[in-house]
């Protein structure tokens, strides 16, 4: 199990934009770990200002990093089991969370998958923005909770209470977030996600930078920016160096932000770099 999946179970409050500037750190350098393939001994800077292996960064009582290789970890947002990502959303967002916040929120997942080192996994229907109607185990549910819709017209997310035994106990609390039209993405949003899901392939593929095959590459190439105490905590920056390396390219920038609005970072160290 990858920690990115972690990343998305952070309390509530880290969903609802009410975390301290201390919670959003921590948050940050999880993010990175799981950016940089969980490797126990891969080493970066944290946000108390220390450089250490990400071994001795805490991940509620364990350590955030835990595998040898890259090749040992397997990275998602979403899995078969439990909530599919947009229904995650749905139950953490606030209830006036415009419905292109969350598509753009499903994209954010998706992101850092494609970007992270180790294995990328991708649940079917991640790119449809697939709800099982708030079902946490669809096992037994049938076609009408699992089905995949692939004229890109509807997501799933409203189909009726869900039947599975570990979501049936919990009807009266899920029935006012099916109700919620915001919740409800658009045909027009659906493949928009679908389109935007395809480039994010289109990059992981478009260089091996992506896929490091041994944990000293990634502690030789990978290096991120934007860290320690005086971070902005909700954009996460990150450069790989391809000098030497297979590909067409010499050096790899990408940035993540998880805020709600634009954020500016100046990294003085990439000044004059010709990024396209």
């Amino acid at each position: 199990q990858g920690w990115l999946n972690g990343l998305h179970a952070q309390p509530n409050e880290v969903a609802r934009g009410r975390a301290s500037r201390a919670e959003l750190l921590h948050a940050a350098d999880l993010a990175r770990a799981g950016l940089a393939g969980t490797l126990r001994d891969y080493r970066m800077q944290f946000a108390d200002g220390r450089t250490a292996p990400l071994a001795t960064l805490d991940y509620k009582g364990q350590p955030a990093g835990y595998v040898a290789q890259p090749g040992e970890v397997v990275n998602y947002v979403e899995n078969h089991d439990n909530p599919t990502l947009w229904d995650i959303h749905a139950l953490k967002f606030p209830l006036a969370t415009p419905a292109q916040a969350r598509v753009e929120a499903q994209l954010l997942g998706a992101a850092f998958v494609a970007v992270a080192q180790g294995v990328a996994y991708f649940h079917a229907g991640m790119e449809l923005l697939r709800s099982k109607s708030l079902d946490r185990n669809s096992f037994d549910s049938g076609d009408w909770f699992n089905r995949l819709d692939w004229s890109y017209t509807d997501n799933g997310f409203g189909a009726g209470l869900p039947p599975g035994q570990d979501s049936a106990r919990d009807r009266a609390l899920l029935a006012p977030f099916l109700r919620n039209p915001n919740a409800k993405p658009s045909p027009a949003q659906i493949a928009w996600m679908r389109d935007a899901f395809t480039d994010l392939l289109r990059i992981r593929s478009a260089t091996p930078l992506l896929r490091l095959r041994s944990a000293a590459d990634v502690q030789q190439r990978l290096r991120f920016l934007n860290t320690g105490p005086a971070q902005e905590p909700q954009v996460i920056a990150a450069q790989l160096d391809g000098d030497g390396y297979e590909g067409p390219h010499r050096s790899v920038l990408y940035l993540l932000n998880a805020a709600p609005g634009p954020r500016t970072l100046a990294l003085a160290a990439l000044a004059g770099e010709p990024y396209v």
